[in-house]
């Protein structure tokens, strides 16, 4: 990764992401590689979800003047609740009863809640789940926001079956997302502003006991709390609840290995000269 930052770095990362830019963000060049010019990558872990957010609003202005990049997003973010402008329920099938965020609940939550401009509900972050945020010019890779979404939804699903051996993904179903059977394990949605992508994917990987009491009385995505699952769970056995949760620290863990599957993904469609999305 060191020798792609120092001989691929394109002059225009220089020219647009100085130290002081970074700065604001909570970000460093070192949080970035590039392993082609048009291809940025950033990981960042425990990341502040507001910096993050606004980050990706800088990114998509700057891919509207440089619409041959691409920047591809990893990190993590301490837990939290987003809310978006409220859940599009003419676009929902009639027989599914989801349920609406009640306003009531926002001093009660126990995590802090980021209110933003995206469609949809309430949804959550916490430290043992991956997020993908991808941001690109759909006009200038000849895409559309479903590609884009399937496309990483696909390789996710990939990437659990190849590495972890589970079996019965799904994300061809009336409700966006990556599902085990009748239980949801990512949640995924993206905004377009001016043909430019932003928000994006949410893997729940590891167990977290904090995510399991607080999804107890909310409905993420209009769901009840008990829908949503995580990688270890699949992996390890549903019998979680009293443990702590898992740290990242383990290179050898389930987030990584996950993480490094998919990046190698990345990587191999990059020396291929393949396509994304």
């Amino acid at each position: 990764m060191t020798a792609d930052r120092d001989n691929l770095r394109p002059e225009v990362f220089s020219e647009s992401f100085g130290d002081e830019v970074l700065s604001e963000f909570d970000l460093t060049s070192q949080n970035f590689s590039f392993p082609s010019e048009s291809v940025w990558i950033i990981q960042k872990w425990g990341w502040d979800y507001q910096k993050a957010h606004d980050f990706q609003w800088k990114a998509t202005q700057f891919i509207k003047e440089n619409k041959s990049i691409l920047i591809l997003i990893f990190c993590t973010h301490p837990h939290c609740f987003t809310l978006g402008r409220g859940l599009q329920k003419h676009k929902i099938p009639k027989d599914l009863d989801l349920i609406d965020f009640d306003p009531n609940l926002k001093g009660r939550l126990p995590f802090p809640l980021y209110e933003i401009k995206r469609g949809g509900g309430l949804t959550f972050h916490y430290p043992g789940q991956w997020v993908f945020y991808p941001i690109l010019n759909l006009v200038s890779r000849k895409t559309d926001v479903y590609k884009v979404m399937n496309w990483v939804l696909e390789k996710s699903k990939s990437a659990i079956e190849k590495v972890f051996g589970v079996q019965s993904l799904s994300y061809e179903k009336e409700l966006l997302g990556l599902w085990h059977e009748n239980q949801k394990l990512a949640s995924i949605g993206i905004a377009v502003t001016r043909y430019v992508t932003y928000h994006g994917m949410a893997l729940n990987i590891n167990y977290d006991p904090k995510v399991v009491e607080a999804l107890s009385f909310v409905n993420p995505c209009g769901l009840p709390g008990k829908t949503y699952t995580n990688l270890e769970s699949l992996v390890k056995g549903s019998d979680q609840l009293g443990r702590e949760a898992t740290p990242l620290l383990n290179k050898d863990g389930l987030f990584w290995r996950f993480h490094n599957s998919f990046l190698e993904e990345v990587h191999l469609i990059i020396s291929h000269n393949g396509t994304f999305f």
